[in-house]
């Protein structure tokens, strides 16, 4: 399995909690290794085998979670 690595912005996180739940929501994705938030930046770094997740796969659980995915 190689894995891909990414950083993606997400709209409207504005507290631990909202990170939290973007993490949460990404981390159930089948294929999913890891997501880091970081508020300062509003982005999350994901870590993902490309073979199980896609783009829209992780947009949608960003969406999931309550926010847009840019």
């Amino acid at each position: 399995m190689v894995l891909d690595k990414k950083e993606v912005n997400v709209v409207g996180m504005h507290c631990p909690s909202c990170a939290m739940a973007v993490e949460l929501s990404m981390k159930d994705l089948d294929g999913v290794v890891d997501a880091k938030a970081d508020l300062d930046t509003n982005s999350v770094e994901v870590e993902y085998d490309p073979e199980k997740v896609s783009d829209v796969d992780l947009a949608e659980a960003v969406k999931e979670a309550g926010f847009t995915m840019e």
